[in-house]
């Protein structure tokens, strides 16, 4: 029986591939391993939690992680395992780094000694920064350009990840960069569900700035399939080339070609709630170093792999919506244990919710 080894497994993305994963391969064994930190929910797998083994630990502790391995012998590892997201990095940076940076290394260092048939690393594209106004998106082969203090710890693991792919070529190492998520069991301080959450409890929907930020959208069930895809392909060995492109290396953008604005995703919300948009929207200060706008191209993994996003988005943001109209009570309890969502950056350090 094929053996996964899922970290990060009770947050967001990561409990939605735990589904995805059990729905693909009935006769499987997977081991859901997360430390329950601040965006983390166990509840996110109660559906699932008889069919699988979950361990709370820190994927930064190597003892920890290193006897998992030897107990469980895992097949494949896949790695969602971070701290999110950018306004608590602002706030608190240093956590973020361990998690992000310092776990990725753990993870990719146990993989080293108790070999695996594939690892892979699952990032984010704000390690490439802020995209330059002359250009259309972010590739493979754009430089690490992260800004905050969230995006430059994933950068920094993936740095290392990069450096593991090249010294120990043979570990059969994977990395994936993804649009912005959307779906079911997103923490509720995330943009989608705050918007959500907020209109439902009868208060208007903060924007940073003017909203017009621009990004990049993905379905979390198509990111979960790329995932997938990207964990089990046939990959030829890493050209030397790679050395001087990181084209060339075993690394996949992930998107669906869907860029909005922030104040385009709250209008739909508002929208499929029954709303008038202009009544329901507070601009509020912009954050620190706030991204202007991000895009990355997926043409390697559509040519290469032949993964395709198959969610409409307009469709799958109306019928998130109603996943979060009939789930009050999950993330009215996530509210109640870690308190209103949002921050006012006109206050220090953005302390004060809004």
């Amino acid at each position: 029986m094929t053996k996964y080894l899922v970290t990060g497994a009770a947050g967001f993305i990561g409990a939605n591939y735990v589904h995805h994963l059990l729905q693909q391969e009935a006769d499987t064994d997977v081991i859901a391993v997360d430390y329950l930190g601040f965006a983390a929910n166990e509840a996110n797998l109660d559906a699932v939690m008889d069919r699988i083994v979950f361990h709370k630990v820190d994927i930064s502790d190597f003892e920890a992680m290193a006897a998992l391995y030897r107990r469980h012998r895992p097949d494949y590892v896949i790695n969602f395992a971070a701290e999110s997201h950018n306004d608590r990095a602002i706030l608190g940076p240093s956590e973020f780094m361990r998690s992000n940076a310092l776990g990725a290394q753990v993870m990719l260092e146990c993989s080293r000694l108790y070999p695996v048939k594939s690892h892979v690393h699952v990032s984010t594209i704000e390690v490439y920064g802020e995209l330059p106004a002359e250009r259309p998106y972010f590739t493979e082969r754009s430089p690490l350009n992260a800004k905050t203090p969230y995006s430059a710890a994933k950068a920094a693991g993936d740095q290392m990840v990069r450096a593991y792919m090249s010294t120990y070529p043979n570990m059969n190492i994977r990395l994936t960069h993804c649009a912005n998520n959307y779906g079911p069991f997103q923490h509720p301080e995330k943009l989608i569900p705050l918007a959500i959450a907020k209109v439902l409890r009868g208060r208007k929907v903060p924007l940073y700035g003017d909203g017009l930020q621009s990004r990049d959208w993905l379905h979390v069930a198509d990111h979960c399939n790329a995932v997938h895809r990207v964990l089990l392909a046939e990959l030829d060995p890493i050209h030397p080339d790679a050395a001087t492109d990181p084209g060339r290396l075993p690394i996949f953008d992930i998107s669906s070609r869907n860029e909005v604005t922030n104040q385009e995703i709250v209008h739909g919300i508002i929208t499929a709630l029954g709303r008038h948009p202009e009544e329901w929207i507070e601009y509020i200060p912009d954050r620190p170093n706030h991204d202007r706008r991000y895009v990355i191209e997926p043409t390697k993994i559509e040519t290469e792999l032949g993964w395709y996003p198959t969610r409409d988005f307009r469709s799958t943001l109306r019928q998130t919506v109603e996943w979060y109209v009939d789930n009050r009570d999950w993330w009215e309890r996530i509210i109640s244990k870690t308190g209103e969502p949002g921050f006012d950056w006109s206050q220090p350090l953005g302390s004060t919710a809004v």
